[in-house]
């Protein structure tokens, strides 16, 4: 069977599966299958084949972009990971569908179904597909979910609505990614009327056009709550997410949600009681090499359990956040445990967690890229009220860490004590050995060295040294979650604290173990993951 037959195969069985209500592990599990096989743009090929039939099966089309999601989702967290034949693979892939778009002409029901891959798996929509998307709307009467006539998009939403159990958060992902592929006109119409509906769980969802990249639909969701308001009194839950959403917004788009942040007080509706939180556990993972750490904390409401995490990046701030809700405790406890296994988790307050959430956010801000709507419900969920951004130097954190101890703990002999112990963090800390380098500039640096041993040199010369404040946040933060936990670290924590000093301050230090650790995994890793060359045919 050629691999498109396969490829068919499968789709059609994950298609039946979907058909029955809900995708299988087994389902879930068939896109990152493809892509580690290389199959990607085979997959591509078979969507657009299966697209453009006379008669198009319109599950197996949808298996098609469920895999695809999957495939450029695991294509993704590869690449980011540090594994450059993942990213050449994601880069084909994506090469792949811009390809047949310019050649081939798509309905725009499927298009808004590969745009909705792509922002599913944290992807741009390409040029190719927008253009696309465009041409199909201007061509077809009322394309996928864009509303022919006021009304018509909340009438279609309501049994959305229903599916998702009223979940404003689950309603905005859902529409946001299917509206992706959609110019800025239309993407503001849709926001506006979802903000005008009637059901209280769709309006709530138009909210997460607030964060959006693009101001446009967050401000005709602004003026269509401003008009209803001059009517009917604004719900007071409403106003209290605008006046959680404010912080994290960029100053010129804050001054736009406080007119009407005004409007809307003025006619408000009598407050509502906050639902009563209760916070079982919090934990913080290890921070990786890539800059990335998680928060987790599980809350009981009644006899069940939600999890609720937060992804922050080093570059980015908040990257993700969301809620998984309604388990019982024995699925609370498993899901916990592996957290704690997995990402090499440990306990936390609540102090350390809206600290850490609260640098985050500055950086949001000053990047100006908003937080996902999700970490309104975490917050929620969390009762952490209003998060103000509030940014942290490496070498402000280390000083508050480093507050009220004696002169012998946090002198030069026990400092360079710390830089000596940092050769065995990699045999006490699983996550340390996740502390590399990856990236084309890294690639670019290590392909002509010919040995390993230079291409240690290399990095430890010429790449380390302009990185010593993004390395001394990873030790930084390490030595505030060691030492905000509850498990038995020693003094490890002081060791990460002191090591975080010395890099912020900009010392000259004769030697860095951690820097050594660094580059030797830097270099093993782009061992690893480089292309081989493929062996000559022998002639026959």
């Amino acid at each position: 069977m050629t691999p498109r037959g396969a490829i068919l195969q499968l789709a059609k069985m994950v298609g039946q599966d979907m058909a029955r209500g809900a995708p299988s592990r087994g389902a879930f599990a068939a896109g990152p299958m493809l892509a580690q096989t290389g199959a990607t743009p085979d997959l591509v090929a078979l969507l657009v084949a299966e697209a453009t039939k006379k008669r198009p099966t319109a599950r197996t089309v949808e298996a098609c972009c469920f895999l695809l999601e999957g495939a450029l989702t695991d294509l993704r967290i590869a690449g980011n990971g540090g594994n450059s034949a993942a990213r050449a693979q994601l880069a084909e892939a994506c090469q792949a569908v811009e390809a047949a778009l310019t050649t081939n002409q798509l309905p725009s029901n499927v298009l808004m179904l590969i745009a909705r891959a792509f922002v599913q798996a944290g992807l741009e929509t390409g040029p190719a597909l927008k253009a696309a998307t465009l041409a199909g709307m201007d061509a077809e009467i009322s394309p996928g979910m864009m509303p022919a006539r006021p009304g018509d998009l909340a009438d279609q939403l309501a049994p959305v609505a229903e599916a998702l159990g009223h979940d404003p958060f689950a309603i905005h992902a859902e529409i946001a990614a299917t509206g992706a592929a959609f110019p800025s006109e239309q993407r503001a119409a849709m926001a506006a009327e979802l903000a005008a509906s009637t059901i209280p769980a769709v309006r709530d969802a138009a909210l997460g056009f607030l964060l959006g990249a693009d101001p446009a639909p967050g401000a005709a969701v602004l003026e269509t709550l401003v008009a209803q308001a001059r009517r009917h009194p604004a719900p007071s839950r409403l106003i209290e997410r605008l006046v959680c959403l404010r912080p994290w917004l960029a100053p010129m788009r804050q001054a736009k949600l406080d007119t009407a942040i005004r409007t809307l007080r003025a006619n408000a509706a009598p407050p509502e009681p906050a639902p009563r939180v209760e916070v079982v556990r919090r934990l913080a993972s290890l921070c990786d090499g890539a800059g990335a750490q998680s928060l987790f904390a599980l809350v009981k409401t009644g006899r069940r359990f939600a999890l609720a995490s937060v992804l922050i990046k080093t570059d980015v701030g908040i990257a993700d956040a969301w809620l998984r809700e309604d388990m019982v405790k024995r699925e609370a406890d498993g899901v916990v445990a592996q957290i704690i296994a997995g990402a090499e988790a440990v306990e936390v307050s609540a102090g350390f967690v809206t600290m850490r959430i609260a640098d985050a956010l500055a950086m949001n801000v000053g990047r100006q890229t908003p937080p996902p709507f999700g970490l309104l419900q975490v917050s929620e969920a969390l009762g952490l009220g209003i998060l103000q951004p509030a940014a942290l130097s490496p070498l402000a954190l280390v000083d508050r860490l480093l507050a009220g101890l004696s002169p012998d703990r946090t002198g030069p002999e026990t400092t360079a004590a710390a830089h000596v112990a940092a050769a065995d963090w990699p045999a006490q800390f699983e996550t340390v050995a996740s502390w590399f380098v990856a990236g084309e500039a890294v690639e670019a640096l290590l392909r002509p060295v010919p040995s390993r041993r230079k291409r240690i040199e290399a990095v430890l010369t010429r790449h380390l040294p302009g990185r010593r404040l993004f390395w001394a946040e990873r030790c930084a933060w390490m030595a505030a979650a060691l030492k905000d936990s509850t498990a038995d670290h020693g003094e490890a924590w002081l060791t990460f604290a002191l090591v975080a000093r010395d890099l912020a301050r900009g010392t000259a230090l004769a030697d860095v173990p951690l820097f050594d650790i660094i580059a030797e995994a830097t270099v093993d890793a782009f061992a690893a993951s480089a292309p081989r060359p493929r062996r000559a045919a022998r002639p026959r």
